[in-house]
């Protein structure tokens, strides 16, 4: 991922809840209108791994949060 995409990636981890939902409602509606071929096993198997990985850190975070 270059600079720019984490950039933005960055700032809608920093978003409430209700606008990265919002957010990435809209960013799939035109993800949809793309002109692309569908994704690969390959590719769709990187994606739901990096979710989980995203998703496991959250976790943790919110653990270490509460911990606190």
């Amino acid at each position: 991922m270059d600079v720019v995409s984490q950039t933005i990636l960055d700032a809608f981890n920093k978003l409430p809840e209700i606008e990265k939902h919002a957010l990435a409602s809209e960013i799939i509606k035109q993800v949809v209108m793309l002109d692309s071929a569908p994704l690969t096993d390959d590719a769709l198997t990187e994606i739901a791994n990096d979710l989980f990985v995203i998703h496991d850190e959250a976790e943790a975070e919110d653990v270490k949060t509460e911990s606190h």
